[in-house]
């Protein structure tokens, strides 16, 4: 494949080749042909392109993957609502029955981004007279794993409901506030993943392949480990999740056993269970040079270190030299080191490491040369210089 440019290179020599025309400078009559010509070809070169990569799942995207996979039996999985435990309240108890209809809509706080999610009540519901508090399901009116708020931020009222005075979504009775995860349209790469994968669902041996393909068609999974070394005693098999919200919801758990068990060999005894989440902190301490702005420094660190922590998979450890590599990358950054965690940090197969990017110390110091940081001052002029604490010479 060839880009524009290196057609029309071939096309100029070809025509001093083969041709008594000199004058092929920008803006000849004679260049700007070839320039069409180079054009065209291009755009033949690109609908190449794009016709072969849209042949084979492994290289296909978008609609094209969409239709390759439907060849193996398999659609892309839709975004999904996630569904809440909201507790309506009031300070005292109710002096008469209060109801709640379906339909009622909350929302929640504003995040750090500025959005706030609405929710609708799935049903009606009623304070009953002499209590303070009811229980009531409700679902997000936008579809996707943003619907995943966490716990306590669904705390506003927007259709106001006599009698009742407070909102909140949490825990209630031993039960998880969140019902269902909210989950995004499966990306290409998942689902190339999973059409991969069918081609291990298609015997009756019920490989590591297969189970972990099977899972990964309940939505909002968002990864899985399989267990296939008899975890639970001969003949068992482990399949661990991850949900799209953190720890799967005992409703998504029950998903996937229901998902798994009539494809699953009948002498296999299948155990579902939750991914461990482990939160690990982050500490580094970095020197950018003297030229970079520390505000636009830390962002790019930051979105680095978000990358990758998005990119531990369930079961995958933490390597200090991955982490100094990502942030490395980042322009203006001249060094750094890892406070925290101390040591690289292991992770069994059914432990995911939950790495909060944005909640992650930074600490910043200035690389810089001493005359490059002193610069003469015009008369009557001061020039700002680096606090000398803040400031490492160069070793040259």
């Amino acid at each position: 494949m060839k880009t524009y440019d290196e057609i029309l290179a071939d096309l100029l020599q070809a025509v001093v080749a083969k041709t008594p025309f000199t004058n092929l400078n920008v803006g000849a009559g004679l260049r700007g042909i070839l320039e069409a010509v180079a054009s065209g070809i291009a755009g033949l070169y690109q609908l190449i392109r794009m016709v072969s990569g849209a042949l084979f799942i492994q290289t296909a995207e978008g609609t094209w993957l969409d239709l390759k996979a439907r060849e193996v039996g398999i659609r892309r999985l839709a975004a999904k609502q996630a569904r809440v435990r909201l507790t309506f309240g009031r300070g005292a108890p109710a002096t008469q029955d209060t109801l709640i209809p379906a339909g009622t809509i909350v929302r929640s706080r504003k995040d750090a981004q500025g959005r706030s999610l609405r929710f609708v009540t799935d049903e009606a519901a009623t304070l009953a007279t002499g209590q303070s508090s009811v229980v009531v399901t409700a679902t997000a009116e936008e579809a996707g794993a943003i619907g995943n708020v966490g716990p306590g931020t669904i705390s506003l009222i927007v259709t106001t409901v006599s009698g009742i005075e407070t909102v909140i979504n949490q825990d209630v009775g031993g039960l998880p506030y969140l019902v269902q995860e909210g989950a995004d349209a499966e990306s290409d790469r998942a689902f190339r993943e999973r059409a991969i994968g069918k081609w291990d669902t298609l015997g009756v041996g019920g490989t590591r392949g297969a189970y972990h393909a099977w899972a990964m068609s309940v939505p909002g999974v968002q990864a899985a480990m399989v267990l296939d070394d008899a975890p639970y005693g001969p003949g068992t098999v482990g399949v661990v999740v991850l949900g799209t919200g953190g720890a799967p919801t005992p409703q998504l758990l029950a998903d996937v056993k229901d998902y798994i068990r009539p494809r699953q060999p009948l002498t296999a005894q299948l155990v579902v269970s939750s991914a461990t989440i482990t939160p690990v902190s982050l500490s580094l301490t970095l020197w950018r040079l003297a030229t970079a702005d520390q505000a636009t420094v830390d962002a790019a660190i930051r979105n680095a270190l978000a990358g990758f922590s998005d990119g531990l998979q369930l079961g995958e450890g933490l390597i200090r030299a991955r982490l100094v590599a990502a942030v490395m990358a980042v322009d203006g950054v001249y060094n750094v080191t890892v406070d925290v965690p101390t040591a690289d940090v292991p992770a069994t197969p059914a432990e995911y490491l939950d790495v909060d990017a944005q909640a992650a110390t930074l600490v910043h110091r200035v690389k810089g040369r001493t005359y490059q940081d002193r610069v003469q001052a015009p008369a009557g002029e001061v020039v700002p210089t680096i606090d000398p604490i803040d400031k490492t010479e160069w070793s040259l």
